[in-house]
């Protein structure tokens, strides 16, 4: 079924995106930098910068070219192969760094959920497979897999899913106090 071209706007969110979540009133078109502009041309700085993604800015040359030349020579290999860039990154953050190896992760979700693993197999191995305790912030943000919202602390992120009861959630507050 064709459908027909209509102006896109905000209340076209509401019509076809399922609403996890309420973004701004605006449509950002372009950036350059921290900034932003919207549909009617109206700038604005980008404090969020992407939730960290853009932490570097919006459009910065450098990585534009560094992107359309990947772009053009190859694109995603999965972890089935490797590649050329990744090995060199690697190299050079473990040069730059204490790190013995490194393992990329496609987000903030995806590394957080393999931290939360990582401290969960380091505890059951070298403790006992009952210690799964975990102890988080309150209205912490880890990402939206089943375990990263069950540790952030945000029931509107978390109830309805039958959570691990073993994660406990304080206060920043509390911990800076004791």
């Amino acid at each position: 079924m064709a459908t027909e071209q209509t102006a896109i706007t905000r209340a076209t969110f509401d019509e076809v995106i399922l609403p996890i979540y309420a973004p701004a009133e605006f449509i950002p078109v372009k950036g350059k930098g921290s900034r932003v502009w919207d549909q009617q041309g109206k700038e604005y700085v980008d404090f969020a910068g992407g939730i960290a993604v853009t932490a570097l800015g919006h459009c910065h040359p450098a990585l534009v070219d560094a992107l359309k030349t990947q772009g053009e020579t190859l694109w995603h290999t999965s972890n089935v192969f490797t590649n050329e860039p990744a090995l060199r990154l690697g190299r050079k953050l473990i040069d730059a760094t204490f790190a013995e190896r490194v393992l990329f992760m496609n987000s903030g979700t995806e590394a957080n959920e393999t931290a939360f693993k990582l401290a969960r197999h380091y505890a059951c191995v070298r403790h006992s497979p009952f210690k799964t305790k975990i102890i988080a912030f309150h209205n912490a943000f880890h990402g939206r897999s089943l375990f990263t919202v069950s540790v952030g602390g945000q029931p509107k992120y978390s109830d309805g899913f039958g959570l691990n009861r073993r994660i406990s959630s304080m206060f920043l507050s509390t911990i800076c106090t004791q």
